[in-house]
């Protein structure tokens, strides 16, 4: 009898175990995530431009999360902070975030999908295809940045989804070199491609990039990208000093410079026919010495 009750005893434990490894197996663990982000937008109507399947509705319902509880009413500003939001990351994805994270690799086709076939809607905050950069940014792995570079590279949706693509891939440790970057500009037709390409290589001011920059600063017809890319080149050989972007041209009596390591810009009137290509950055004010002295009196 006593054998039996044992026996009878450790099966019961043994289904136990089973039951509490299958609750918090990651297969239901991944469930339970993804039924909790359905159940925030329970009644949210799937687009037709969501590939179909089970992350759908927990995708819909991410999205409308995500989506701000108070419309931009002045169309103007609507329309920029859709563009600059598309571009450089909405800093509304929270939900989608959490989404990526209970779905992980397989998201990555879904969010491929969804930035191939919903338009971008430049009167729509948030769009549904730069949400989705958004969420291959974060999920970060080599074939979700390989999805980035792809939408960059084919360019087959809109200029500002295809640009965000690249800004997202761009912001990835091992995605391009400086030099790589710097040799995609010369034969780049869209102006606003070739200055998220400028801002990341002159953030990452690595010299290997002098010559495909100095090929492309002879091909470059636009002034504007020319002093842009004249301006990487005088960083790479002035490092710490202030730099013009516009050749030193001065056009409005106003010698403008941007200062990298300092993070600021200087205005300074122009003297000459032309501004100096760069110039030392301003000095913070030094601190008044305090006397120890003064300072005793005043505690006691």
């Amino acid at each position: 009898m006593k054998l039996r009750t044992a026996i009878i005893g450790l099966g019961l434990v043994g289904l136990g175990g089973a039951a509490y490894y299958d609750y918090n197996s990651p297969d239901s663990r991944r469930a339970r995530e993804l039924n909790d982000i359905t159940k925030l937008k329970p009644d949210i109507k799937i687009a037709d431009c969501y590939p179909q399947g089970p992350l759908a509705k927990p995708f819909a319902a991410a999205v409308a999360n995500d989506t701000p509880a108070t419309p931009i009413e002045n169309e103007a500003t609507r329309r920029s902070v859709i563009k600059h939001d598309c571009i450089r990351g909405s800093p509304n994805h929270a939900t989608i975030d959490r989404l990526v994270a209970a779905s992980s690799d397989e998201m990555v086709p879904y969010l491929a999908q969804v930035v191939e076939r919903c338009k971008f809607d430049k009167n729509q905050l948030p769009n549904v295809a730069c949400l989705a950069l958004d969420g291959l940014a974060t999920q970060g792995s080599a074939a979700a940045t390989a999805a980035l570079d792809k939408v960059f590279t084919e360019r087959k949706t809109a200029k500002e989804v295809w640009e965000g693509a690249l800004y997202r891939a761009m912001q990835k440790p091992g995605y391009k070199t400086a030099a790589q970057l710097a040799a995609m500009i010369a034969d780049d037709k869209e102006w606003e491609a070739k200055e998220l390409l400028l801002e990341k290589i002159r953030e990452k001011g690595d010299p290997a990039a002098r010559d495909p920059l100095t090929r492309a600063y002879a091909k470059e017809d636009d002034e504007t990208t020319k002093g842009h890319i004249r301006a990487a080149l005088l960083e790479l050989d002035n490092p710490g000093r202030c730099v013009v972007e516009d050749e030193g041209r001065g056009a409005d009596g106003i010698c403008r410079y941007t200062c990298r390591e300092t993070g600021s810009r200087l205005r300074v009137q122009k003297l000459g026919k032309e501004c100096p290509l760069v110039r030392e950055p301003e000095k913070a004010p030094e601190k008044p010495a305090v006397d120890a002295a003064s300072l005793a009196g005043k505690s006691k």
